[in-house]
């Protein structure tokens, strides 16, 4: 038979699969080719069919079979792979981008041709065209662009903005599978074990591996999973990248070599002799410390909080843990909840702190798989996490902190939430404090062991007593008199519905907290200046994110403080659709000054940017809970948003503001509780 060409074999292929009659339009679209391009090269495959004695059965209104004897049937199962061609598998268009994609980083800076991406996907030229637009905008964020030429097209860019491109492709491929993960007993999920096997190899990866291990037992602790992934991808792109002569040189964004632990460096000096060993490669400086900062860069993985931990909180820095501290203070202040007496959350934040500093002091990124989930079922304290995090972004010369970052704080916060929640304190109101009361007590310690039932009293009781301090919860039998603490009415007996009905009373209490609140804004009334109102109206025609007016505003404000916008950082906090906080830090000694810059707009557009400059070393803790609290007052954003005057938005902050029950509106997805 004559050598079929690569769309012959794909359809073969595709026919001895289905051994039925398949129409035309299905093949084309499995292919994604035209139906006038299955014709032609269904007519080419009959062709050489006939050759065999095989026949291609065409009927009108079903489509096209093959016709086979069951020896035909084997013989072309045995023969159709013919050694050394290469059989191209129909690709969706996203699957082919990434491809090509991957290709042009992996090759950069050789250039590629739009007549060999075309032949090779067997698609047309104007499609590659296409794909070549996407993969424009995809690569934008990472400062690389495509260059064309006479001789094609090349991805153009520095050393380390292409290796942070390959990283963040190759995690996105493993997110993207992830939801089909299974089990797995080694440190690094199967599908991303896959995945970096498929691009670099499996003698590569598990060599890698072996020295990562050999690097543990140098640093004297196990490395976290999320930087241990990271590590080793860093390794692989590495090596990929050297073996074509890629380097990372100074100009490539070192303009010095700062080593703050000289242990830690040797050790990368030590993991560069590996590699040379195990790949004959020579690893320049730049490269060593490079993954230097990685090693600085990577948490530990700590199997217990409570597992030798003195020696790592001795070596803390004190930057580190005043910041931890600046960060557990204000957000317990957001939360209404005292979680700076939590060790445990100290500890664990001091461990991740230092680690997370060097990763954005060198600009290293890392991606937390869990992250949409965890945005979505911790909404309201990702957005105080997010919020508390301002000033340490700002003292830190950070614009913002990656989402990433953010939810694996918002693991450490919520745990301790969690923990802090478990234990309640609750009084149980009977008719006479006697007989049932027992029996309810009981089941309550049953139905909830880690609650304290701290005393079982009778109606006439309850009406003397009226200090309830540090009671959480009163579970009562009979109908109590108006209360300030929560109540909730059960029987006797406290079956399935009264259990429910205990739960439903702790989630439903903690909405109230911010819904029957009176919410006060004093200090953002106090310190808004009279000139830094900006108000932008936003139609279909004009739509922009406001960028004019807040630039607009950054200005007026700096110039209350006395500086201006040359190297000037303003962190963000992005806390929902329609409200952001920018930071940033006077030079004057001064009282804080907050402008407000009122974007209008249909309800998907209009939105609230709030820009605060604040003296150095002054706190502004109680500022932050008074912005949270707009997140929670519905009412007060909507106000803010029709001022039109500087006088009537003073006049709005200074005022009180109760929440109305209607609490799922602009922040609706920021309303779950926290515990």
């Amino acid at each position: 038979m004559k050598a079929l060409s690569a769309r012959e074999y794909q359809i073969l292929h595709f026919l001895l699969e289905r051994r039925d009659f398949v129409p035309v339009k299905e093949i084309a679209s499995h292919m994604n080719w035209s139906e006038k391009t299955i014709y032609r090269e269904l007519n080419a495959l009959e062709h050489n069919l006939d050759t065999r004695g095989i026949r291609l059965e065409r009927k009108p209104g079903t489509g096209i079979a093959l016709a086979l004897t069951q020896e035909q049937t084997m013989e072309l199962r045995r023969t159709q792979w013919i050694p050394g061609k290469k059989v191209v598998t129909t690709l969706s268009v996203e699957a082919r981008r990434i491809k090509i994609l991957t290709n042009l980083l992996y090759d950069s800076p050789e250039e590629t041709s739009i007549n060999k991406l075309s032949e090779e996907y067997f698609i047309g030229k104007a499609s590659i065209v296409n794909d070549l637009k996407a993969i424009e905008e995809r690569i934008e964020p990472f400062h690389l662009r495509l260059e064309k030429s006479q001789l094609g097209t090349r991805l153009i860019g520095s050393e380390i903005d292409i290796r942070k491109a390959m990283a963040s492709l190759i995690h996105e491929l493993v997110s993207e599978e992830r939801k089909e993960e299974q089990e797995h007993q080694s440190r690094i999920d199967g599908n991303t074990l896959g995945e970096l096997i498929e691009h670099f190899g499996s003698d590569p990866v598990k060599g890698i591996q072996r020295i990562l291990e050999e690097t543990e037992q140098r640093l004297g602790y196990t490395i976290g999973d999320p930087y241990y992934i990271n590590m080793l991808t860093h390794l692989l792109i590495c090596i990929r990248r050297l073996k074509s002569g890629k380097v990372i040189r100074l100009a490539d964004g070192f303009s010095e070599h700062p080593v703050t632990d000289p242990a830690v460096h040797s050790i990368a000096k030590d993991m560069a002799n590996r590699i040379r060993e195990q790949y004959g490669l020579e690893l320049p400086s730049e490269e060593i410390y490079f993954i230097y900062q990685y090693l600085i860069s990577s948490g530990m993985s700590v199997p217990s909080l409570n597992h030798e931990l003195s020696g790592l909180m001795d070596k803390a820095c004190p930057e580190s843990k005043a910041m931890v501290k600046e960060l557990i203070q204000t957000v317990s202040g957001m939360i209404r909840r005292d979680l700076t007496k939590d060790e445990q959350l100290y500890k664990g934040l001091i461990i991740h702190f230092k680690p997370m500093l060097n990763r954005l002091k060198y600009n290293i990124s890392i991606k937390n798989p869990l992250l949409e989930e965890i945005s979505k079922e911790y909404a309201e304290i990702f957005s105080l996490v997010r919020l508390g995090m301002l000033p340490i972004a700002q003292a830190c010369g950070l614009n913002t902190f990656s989402d990433d970052e953010i939810s694996y704080l918002v693991l450490y916060f919520q745990a301790s939430i969690e923990k802090s929640s478990k234990k309640k304190r609750v009084i149980l109101v009977c008719s006479t404090g006697i007989g049932t009361s027992h029996l309810l007590k009981n089941r309550i310690n049953r139905s909830f062991p880690e609650w304290e039932v701290v005393d079982v009293i009778s109606v006439s009781w309850f009406k003397r007593t009226e200090d309830w301090t540090g009671i959480d919860l009163i579970i009562s039998t009979v109908k109590l008199e108006h209360q300030d603490l929560p109540v909730v009415y059960v029987s006797a007996l406290l079956n399935d519905t009264d259990v429910s009905l205990i739960k439903a009373k702790f989630n439903e209490e903690k909405l109230n907290q911010h819904q029957n609140k009176v919410f006060s804004f004093p200090l953002l009334g106090a310190y808004v200046h009279p000139s830094c109102l900006q108000i932008e109206t936003n139609t279909k025609a004009t739509f922009t994110e406001g960028t004019a007016s807040r630039l607009k505003l950054l200005t007026s404000i700096l110039k209350h403080v006395g500086a201006n916008m040359e190297n000037r950082t303003f962190a963000e906090a992005k806390l929902n659709n329609h409200l952001s906080v920018f930071l940033t830090r006077s030079d004057m000694n001064i009282n804080p000054v907050v402008g407000f810059n009122v974007v209008r707009g249909e309800a998907a557009t209009s939105k609230l940017e709030i820009v605060i400059a604040f003296s150095k070393g002054e706190p502004i803790t109680e500022l932050l809970i008074e912005i949270q609290s707009l997140l929670m007052c519905r009412r007060m954003y909507e106000q803010i948003m029709r001022v039109t005057t500087p006088m009537e938005l003073v006049g709005i902050l200074q005022s009180k503001h109760d929440q109305e029950e209607d609490h799922d509106g602009y922040n609706q997805d920021y309303q779950r509780t926290v515990d």
